[in-house]
């Protein structure tokens, strides 16, 4: 019960079912609750709530300049609690520089679980000060 207090919740905005699954079961292995988000509106929706501890994000979830807009809207909403916004594309963060300027950790598929994790962690830790991107 008390393990319970110190659980980490992440929302999950991911619009394929078998990735949702894999990124979903990696993270409820390492201690997260875990909740899904299949659009970029629903996932805002749900950022909105403020029960979240980090963001995932499949970058191909939304048009590019509509993601950058939704994750300007979630650094600078003031009702939104600052968590740390981690990228995952199958394109490197060349072919997606504003968006790997703007969050957290940037990505690229494939990707190790250990790599995935050590990023997530990095975020979580150190929310304040910025994390590092890492390549797969």
């Amino acid at each position: 019960m008390q393990a319970d207090l110190f659980k980490k919740t992440a929302i999950l905005m991911e619009q394929h079912p078998l990735q949702s699954k894999l990124y979903k079961d990696i993270l409820t292995a390492n201690g997260f609750d875990v909740s899904i988000a299949r659009s970029a509106v629903d996932g805002l929706m749900q950022i909105k709530s403020g029960k979240h501890d980090l963001v995932v994000i499949n970058t191909e979830i939304a048009e590019e300049a509509f993601l950058e807009k939704l994750i300007n809207k979630i650094h600078e909403d003031q009702s939104i609690k600052p968590m740390p916004i981690v990228g995952l594309s199958i394109y490197n963060s060349e072919c997606k520089k504003n968006i790997s300027k703007i969050i957290d950790a940037f990505l690229t598929k494939p990707l190790s679980v250990d790599k995935f994790m050590e990023s997530v962690f990095s975020c979580i830790e150190n929310k304040n000060n910025g994390c590092q991107s890492i390549g797969n």
